[in-house]
């Protein structure tokens, strides 16, 4: 488990499995995420049980430290060991959670993670210009802007812009 200021992340199992859902299938939620359809529980239920799987990707639980109260989920996807690099990916569920810097902490706790127990040399997250918080959480967090994906995404009847964002483990070859 990591431990933050206001949150810990903590390993994704099956009490976490239904709001994940729930969250994926929010239509705001869905918009700012680039998801193009809903979640069916089959679907889902595959997806969970081929986690212990996956040597692609880790997922771990975003808790609140006070209560313990799941309020997201942060990964790491697309990892490459080769280059030693991956994606994070973030999705703060909770609306009472969201524009509290909390999601800033889950993408700094999960860097870390990166950097020092998977030996990353880079993450990066792709970011829609329509979700201007996400951009400013993984700023915030110490990652540039590398590169704008210009018409990139078809959304809302036009295309938007995706941003490249992107942070190097300091010190590192």
């Amino acid at each position: 488990m990591m431990t933050g200021k206001h949150i810990h992340l903590s390993p994704f199992d099956l009490k976490h499995k239904d709001k994940t859902r729930a969250w994926a299938n929010d239509a705001e939620a869905a918009r700012l995420l680039d998801r193009a359809r809903p979640v069916s529980e089959l679907e889902h239920d595959h997806w969970f049980n081929s986690l212990p799987q996956r040597s692609d990707s880790v997922y771990f639980a975003i808790e609140a430290n006070e209560y313990g109260k799941h309020i997201g989920n942060v990964w790491l996807a697309a990892i490459d060991l080769r280059h030693r690099k991956a994606e994070i990916r973030i999705q703060v569920g909770e609306s009472d959670s969201q524009n509290r810097g909390l999601g800033t902490e889950a993408i700094e706790l999960i860097t870390q993670y990166a950097f020092t127990k998977l030996n990353l040399h880079k993450v990066y997250a792709y970011v829609l210009s329509i979700n201007p918080r996400a951009r400013r959480a993984f700023e915030k967090a110490g990652f540039i802007l590398e590169g704008t994906l210009r018409q990139d995404r078809w959304s809302e009847n036009q295309y938007i812009d995706v941003f490249l964002l992107g942070r190097l483990r300091e010190g590192n070859p």
